[in-house]
């Protein structure tokens, strides 16, 4: 998909980090490139699916993630097991926000929580955005 998809921790409705450790342990095992002066890796999955993603990490901390031009299959399930660990939520551009838990959504900031939903796998993120 040629969009980006931001994804963000929350607490109490404000952006909040995220441990660098999860990156490391779903992302970085898959890099298959980067330009660590632009926070760019390129990630590959076992399916051939691939994403650029762009992630900075600083003393075991990520502020955010952002994923670009991004393909459906293994690479999304990366994704949802990334924001499990790290207990984000994904924010695709004109669709609600994809929880990892239900836990998460009196965490979000006000206006994304009706909307948002639990997604368990790359297949949920794929129906998702095929609806938005």
């Amino acid at each position: 998909m040629s969009y980006d998809m931001v994804v963000q921790r929350f607490e109490q409705g404000d952006a909040a980090p995220m441990p660098g450790s999860a990156f490391l342990a779903v992302f970085a095992p898959r890099a298959d490139h980067r330009e660590p002066q632009y926070s760019y890796w390129h990630i590959s999955a076992d399916d051939g699916s691939t994403a650029d993603v762009y992630a900075k990490l600083a003393d075991d901390t990520l502020r955010s993630l952002m994923i670009s031009r991004f393909s459906g299959g293994a690479i999304l399930d990366m994704l949802v097991t990334f924001v499990g660990l790290a207990d984000a939520v994904v924010l695709p551009p004109g669709c609600p926000a994809l929880l990892a838990h239900e836990n998460q959504r009196c965490h979000l900031p006000e206006d994304l929580r009706a909307d948002a939903v639990v997604v368990q796998a790359g297949a949920d993120v794929e129906r998702v955005l095929r609806t938005c």
